[in-house]
């Protein structure tokens, strides 16, 4: 059962519809990004090229515009006037600008770190935007998306479902085992059928039935983890000893944890330590699950992925309950409707919100902090940003304890990526943010957000 309630909520009152407004791709901001090409003129000079007030490339050698082919950096690129003007990078430029048929590969399909996901793009463009029809393509050569756009301006998008096989879940047999332990506990606890179900995006355990006994789920939950594990308290710990010898300890959250604590049968909200959850890094510590009551059904929720988890209920339009999860140096977080789990049969997809926290959600929009990001070479930074209700980009938040230049920042991206970046890579990383947008033009990928910051400046966290 997918997310009905999430998906409706968001139908109903995100601004940001395909259908109620056009959406555009801007021109690359030359103007506003000039001091870049100040930065990048120092190592222009290795290759003995430098460009000019107007943006022309100028050979040193010979003091004049560059035309035809010139190679710089181990590639040769086509020039007319000064300008980019044929093939290159896969796409067509005229006079310095995109325009003509592009043509994009990706490596992954569907893939994690593929951004946009798709194997294959047929591109056009007209001086500088895009223009014409947009056609993205699965494995097998099937169009999979289309756009047309007319001088920047998209008229339309469309999405074409093609027959795919099922994907297989990706819950392993080590999830399935310690989520069987819960589900056996809730089954001997209630006075009804308790359903399992899955999260194959977030590995989220749900488990929902009627009349369950807190106190019996306790007694049972203790039983099982004496009877499995010796647990010790922090001093007696086996600190130091081999993964043999000490596997089989445990610690409570704290020393002084109670085993024969009591639940009151009126409480909404309960935490309960699990018997099977885990955080362990010297030594394996158990864990909290959630378990949630609404008159006489009961919703308990749990994950073997991360460290540790915590949950609050909130009403956004309809009840919801969101899920946090500590990956280590981040966390992630998810949402569900109660409707949504209470229909649900076997799986569920949960709305992911990104950043650490949010700090001020509404009917339009949510807002990030500690929201985890690399550069394109590689380096963690942590932003804030403003998203809607389909997780685009409405604004980059000034947030954190480094503040520079919007060229400054684009500068140090390509900085991470090559040892001397030069203009060549910084109008690779243009066409990259331009294609983007092409088929994302309100973008979730904040890089592509930066160029076209409303501020000169901009914030973010550096753990540097």
């Amino acid at each position: 059962m997918k997310i009905g309630t999430i998906t409706l909520f968001l139908i109903l009152f995100s601004s940001y519809s395909f259908s109620e407004s056009h959406q555009y791709v801007n021109p690359w901001p030359d103007a506003k990004l000039k001091n870049i090409e100040i930065i990048l003129k120092k190592d222009d000079k290795n290759f003995g090229i430098v460009k000019n007030d107007d943006g022309q490339f100028i050979s040193l050698k010979t003091n004049e515009l560059l035309n035809g082919n010139h190679e710089i950096d181990g590639t040769s690129y086509p020039f007319k006037n000064g300008l980019l003007h044929g093939e290159v990078f896969g796409a067509t430029y005229r006079n310095g600008q995109l325009h003509g048929v592009m043509r994009e590969y990706r490596t992954y399909y569907n893939g994690l770190y593929s951004i946009p996901s798709f194997l294959y793009a047929k591109l056009n463009f007209e001086n500088g935007v895009p223009s014409g029809t947009q056609n993205w393509y699965d494995p097998a050569g099937n169009i999979i998306e289309t756009a047309f756009y007319q001088k920047g301006k998209r008229l339309n998008h469309k999405k074409i479902l093609q027959k795919t096989k099922t994907q297989n879940s990706n819950e392993n047999n080590y999830e399935n085992k310690k989520s069987e332990v819960i589900h056996k506990f809730l089954s001997i606890c209630s006075k009804s059928k308790v359903k399992k179900i899955f999260d194959n995006n977030s590995h989220i355990y749900i488990y929902t039935g009627k009349d369950l006994d807190p106190n019996c789920l306790q007694e049972e939950y203790s039983v099982y983890r004496n009877n499995n594990y010796t647990i010790t308290k922090y001093d007696d710990f086996p600190w130091g000893r081999t993964t043999k010898e000490n596997e089989n300890h445990r610690r409570h959250p704290t020393d002084d944890y109670d085993e024969s604590i009591s639940f009151s049968k009126e409480d909404a909200y309960i935490q309960i330590l699990s018997p099977v959850k885990e955080a362990c890094a010297e030594g394996c510590v158990f864990e909290y699950d959630h378990l949630y009551f609404l008159d006489k059904t009961f919703i308990y929720m749990t994950d073997f992925y991360g460290y540790y988890s915590y949950t609050s209920l909130e009403k956004l339009g309809d009840k919801v309950i969101n899920y946090g999860m500590a990956m280590g140096t981040h966390h992630r977080n998810y949402m569900y409707g109660v409707q949504d789990i209470l229909k649900a049969e076997q799986s569920i997809s949960s709305f992911y919100l990104y950043g650490d926290a949010q700090t001020e959600k509404t009917s339009d929009s949510y807002t990030t902090v500690w929201e985890k990001k690399y550069w394109q070479g590689g380096g963690a930074i942590w932003i804030s940003t403003k998203r809607n209700w389909k997780n685009e980009i409405i604004e980059l938040k000034n947030w954190g304890n480094s503040c520079d230049s919007i060229s400054n920042h684009i500068w140090w991206n390509l900085r991470s990526k090559h040892d001397f970046p030069n203009s060549m890579h910084y109008e690779s990383f243009k066409l990259e943010i331009l294609t983007y947008l092409t088929r994302e033009p309100k973008p979730k990928w904040w890089l592509a957000a930066l160029p076209y910051h409303k501020d000169n400046d901009w914030c973010y966290e550096d753990p540097r």
